[in-house]
């Protein structure tokens, strides 16, 4: 009821990224009967979530974020497909030629398959806020300037991409680890303290 009337609110979610079962075999290519009916299972339930969603506020769509190489079925039950991506990054990171095509592939057999319209919910690269190269490599600022650049222009040679979502705003602090330099996201288009990097131009 609170946000009944929201302007800002266009659809609701009602999950981002589900991690299927043994994923990371299913990253190399791997599946099996077991991931199957894991499958299934998975599109039951999220069914039942966006009908919940619909009859809580019959309004809005409803959709649910997929993560790559997630079951498309759990895909085919949203109103939209959203999907989070992060090809040139965490996908053939480097190697923005081959990871656009990567990417334009995947949204024109997403489309081929769903025949709805696609949003990329989240797109990026990590930056370390003046670190440069020319050419572009990982963690530069020019490089996080063509990994946009490369989603944008995919998106906007195919009509039925109805938007993207830069991930993101501003550096944040997460939790540390070997991606995680300081313990922080640097995905951001302005650093931690709100200055801006080449890409928030």
């Amino acid at each position: 009821a609170r946000d009944k009337n929201h302007p800002s609110v266009i659809m609701w979610s009602v999950a981002n990224e589900p991690m299927p079962p043994n994923f990371m075999r299913r990253m190399a290519g791997g599946g099996s009967e077991e991931d199957d009916a894991a499958d299934a299972a998975g599109t039951a339930f999220f069914r039942e979530l966006i009908d919940l969603s619909h009859e809580l506020d019959p309004t809005r769509p409803a959709t649910l974020v997929g993560v790559m190489r997630g079951p498309v079925a759990w895909l085919e039950v949203a109103d939209v497909t959203l999907i989070n991506r992060y090809w040139g990054w965490y996908v053939l990171g480097g190697r923005l030629e081959t990871a656009r095509a990567g990417l334009e592939q995947e949204l024109d057999e997403l489309h081929a398959q769903l025949g709805k319209p696609i949003i990329i919910s989240e797109f990026g690269a990590d930056t370390v806020a003046g670190t440069h190269s020319n050419p572009p490599e990982m963690f530069t600022e020019e490089y996080q300037v063509a990994v946009l650049r490369m989603h944008v222009e995919a998106a906007a040679t195919r009509p039925f991409v109805a938007g993207l979502h830069v991930w993101n705003f501003a550096d944040f602090k997460t939790t540390q680890g070997i991606m995680r330099v300081g313990g922080l996201n640097l995905k951001g288009v302005f650093t931690r303290d709100r200055r801006p990097k080449m890409a928030a131009h």
